[in-house]
């Protein structure tokens, strides 16, 4: 064997995690925390970071991550390589003209550098924070990075829909609502590590909904809504605690007075009401189930393109048309007006558009990744070896994102696949550290 042979031989053996260098680690994790709290504001930076993080995180993985069995998670990169793979080829030999020139494999991949981000942050207990903090402090700082600041702010006040520059209002509530959640799962945790800190937690819970209400996005209010009924919902009935077991009565009875107290607040003030009201037509004509006259108003544009995506599933619903799916659905859906077909290339719909796009295998890709990672948390949570709060979040952020997806494509926008990518690396990185310090 020659030396350049076996130097090459010992660069590719695979060593115990111990022996992974602290310089590719603190590499690694700087850059997800810079790529964390930049890609709102400075998408260069995110992009230069993130690559370093992806490339430092993966050779970590390979060489020094026998321990996590990374191989269950990294079966998903294969998959949707294959998947995209079949639904390209399929729309190459049945439908050639309206096939892309070459396969995107990098729409459902994006969704997966989560993986060797997760390694990177599971190598120091409070990396997590690191991410999750970056994260969220580079989006509640947006209004000044990307926004117009106190002034766009005071705008809303005055009945004008903002966003702060994050693409749209809708894109805008995704965030602040993600991150409202999350303070929601963590809330008691931080008020029994140090009771100074509600001051701060109530003052950032205040700003998140004073935004979620200037934004004016319904589908973000509803979200929230349905999130927060079925978690006291579910809460009361798995709870083993007496002392709430005994009281389940009154808390059922308390939520229910103050929900009701909400909705007359929410049903007094007059922008939300008029929010709401201003789709009445949409939703009594497709309860009546006319669809031919629902108006093309903001929830009849996104009920006509749901409508006209069916016939595009049920023409190829195991591996859809390939990643332009959703906008062949616009462009040759003859009944769709001229003007939707302008303004709109998109579904507002990350279901419809994976099946559209990918179909059956698709959908039930995405579906998949959430069910393993669910599997393994939960896992850890029975041990005891990860905290019951992060199973609270995971399952949280799957109720409120799967409700926000229905009324927006956020998968398949920069901005849910950087959530969920943050929000995925945080959950995987809290199940490998168990098994790394078990190990040490």
């Amino acid at each position: 064997m020659t030396l350049v042979s076996r130097k090459l031989s010992n660069l590719f053996k695979r060593r115990t995690s111990e022996e992974q260098p602290a310089w590719l680690i603190f590499l690694g994790i700087a850059s997800i925390v810079v790529y964390a709290i930049s890609r709102t504001g400075f998408p260069k930076v995110a992009e230069v970071t993130s690559s370093i993080a992806v490339l430092a995180g993966l050779w970590g993985l390979f060489k020094y991550g026998k321990i996590v069995n990374s191989h269950i998670l990294i079966r998903f990169l294969w998959i949707s390589i294959l998947i995209q793979l079949i639904s390209w080829g399929l729309a190459q030999y049945i439908t050639p003209e309206w096939a892309e020139s070459s396969p995107k494999l990098n729409k459902i991949n994006g969704w997966l550098i989560f993986i060797p981000f997760a390694w990177l942050i599971a190598q120091r207990k409070g990396a997590i924070w690191l991410m999750w903090g970056a994260a969220v402090l580079g989006i509640l700082l947006s209004p000044w990075v990307t926004g117009g600041g106190l002034d766009e702010i005071i705008q809303g006040g005055s009945g004008h829909r903002i966003d702060f520059g994050l693409l749209n209002a809708q894109h805008t509530a995704f965030f602040f609502g993600s991150i409202f959640i999350g303070l929601c799962c963590f809330s008691k945790k931080i008020y029994q590590r140090n009771k100074l800190l509600v001051i701060p937690l109530l003052f950032i819970i205040y700003y998140l909904l004073l935004v979620l209400y200037l934004v004016q996005t319904r589908q973000a209010w509803l979200s929230i809504i349905i999130t927060l009924i079925l978690i006291f919902t579910y809460l009361m009935i798995m709870s083993e605690n007496e002392k709430i077991r005994k009281n389940q009565f009154f808390l059922i009875v308390s939520f229910v007075i103050g929900f009701i107290v909400l909705s007359g607040l929410v049903l007094n003030n007059d922008r939300i009401t008029n929010r709401i009201m201003i789709e009445k037509n949409s939703i009594l004509a497709i309860t009546a189930l006319d669809f031919d006259n629902v108006p093309y108003s903001s929830f009849g544009i996104r009920f006509h393109s749901w409508v006209a995506a069916t016939n595009f599933i049920k023409e190829k619903p195991f591996f859809g048309w390939g990643s332009n799916g959703k906008s062949l659905v616009i462009d040759h859906t003859k009944w769709l007006p001229d003007y939707i077909k302008k303004e709109f290339g998109h579904l507002h719909n990350t279901y419809f558009e994976l099946l559209v796009n990918y179909g059956i295998a698709g959908l039930f890709f995405y579906f998949s990744i959430w069910a393993v990672i669910g599997r393994m948390l939960l896992k850890e949570i029975i041990l005891g070896s990860v905290e019951i709060e992060f199973g609270y979040i995971y399952l949280s952020i799957f109720i409120f994102w799967g409700v926000m997806n229905f009324f927006e494509s956020y998968q398949n926008f920069w901005t849910g696949s950087f959530f969920f990518n943050i929000f995925m690396a945080g959950i995987v990185s809290k199940v490998w550290y168990t098994k790394l310090s078990s190990r040490s």
